[in-house]
């Protein structure tokens, strides 16, 4: 499925050599023709007709509920993920929040 379309990339090389791999095809055989910087751009793109891409179901919820784009489901493997903060600077109320948000979702308290 993911040789037919062009594609349009703005996730993370890792991400798409993963689901190459998961597929059993070559990442130089993806049809990776354009390569733009921020979620909104891979979007519009998209969503102008350029090819497909792998992208945030949240980026796109608006886009597929009003029907301009359409989501196909696929499996993509599981990916670490870390939290950084400047390390001279003291976390606001926000951060901190978020930290007991994620660490409550993973089930443990994250350092920091």
């Amino acid at each position: 499925m993911i040789q037919r379309s062009p594609l349009i990339s703005g996730c993370p090389r890792e991400v798409l050599e993963d689901l190459a791999r998961s597929e059993g095809i070559s990442f130089a055989d993806l049809r990776i023709f354009l390569v733009l910087p921020s979620n909104e751009a891979v979007r519009q793109a998209v969503e102008a007709g350029a090819g497909a891409t792998i992208i945030s179901e949240l980026v796109v919820a608006r886009a597929v509920a009003e029907g301009s784009l359409r989501s196909v489901p696929i499996d993509l493997p599981k990916r670490d993920f870390a939290m950084i903060t400047h390390r001279d600077r003291q976390a606001n109320l926000a951060q901190m929040a978020l930290k007991a948000h994620l660490g409550a979702k993973a089930g443990e308290t994250v350092r920091g």
